[in-house]
């Protein structure tokens, strides 16, 4: 069975490069301080309590990809936006997000107990996507968004938001194997 993504159509392709149109979906985010790696992992293990019942209903959440690091730059979410990560302040702040199933709304999805998860919509957006396997750690992460900046200058496109890391596996898949994007939302 196939794991739900959100919702795009390709606009252009370019070798690893896209240009893509999203529609709206929801997503569930925290603001996490730590290094790129334990970011990632703590921001995770939240996420993963509240889809796994620990919510007000003690409902299970499918699981969906990607989920997103970004880091955060003295920017909060509001309650409406691939699991994001982002990093905020003068510290390393990241914000981890896992997409909502495409059958909640914002009144359906059951209500995080944990206080510091935000559930907000993501507005239809256009964004240019950089694909690439391997492992996602910080270096190839920096490495990759270079590339997609290079790439964003070539085709004269401006990115409009803070480039996020998109993992599409679970840890346990060797790296050759792994799918993993940049993505920056464009104007």
């Amino acid at each position: 069975m196939p794991i739900e993504t959100p919702e795009f159509e390709t606009l252009k392709k370019d070798g690893k490069f896209e240009t893509r149109e999203y529609k709206e979906y929801i997503s569930a985010a925290v603001e996490i301080e730590g290094d790129f790696r334990h970011a990632l992992i703590d921001g995770f293990r939240v996420l993963a309590d509240y889809i796994f019942g620990d919510n007000r209903t003690r409902t299970g959440i499918a699981m969906t990809v990607p989920v997103t690091e970004q880091a955060v730059k003295s920017q909060k979410i509001g309650m409406t936006a691939p699991v994001t990560a982002a990093k905020t302040g003068g510290g390393k702040k990241y914000l981890i997000s896992f997409t909502m199933p495409a059958k909640y709304s914002l009144e359906t999805l059951p209500e995080p107990v944990n206080k510091n998860i935000a559930i907000y919509k993501v507005a239809p957006h256009k964004a240019a996507v950089l694909r690439f396997s391997g492992n996602a750690n910080e270096k190839n992460t920096l490495k990759k968004t270079e590339e997609l900046e290079a790439w964003l200058k070539q085709n004269n496109l401006q990115p409009s938001s803070d480039f996020m890391l998109a993992q599409y596996n679970p840890p346990w898949i060797p790296g050759p194997f792994r799918k993993n994007e940049i993505i920056v939302e464009t104007m």
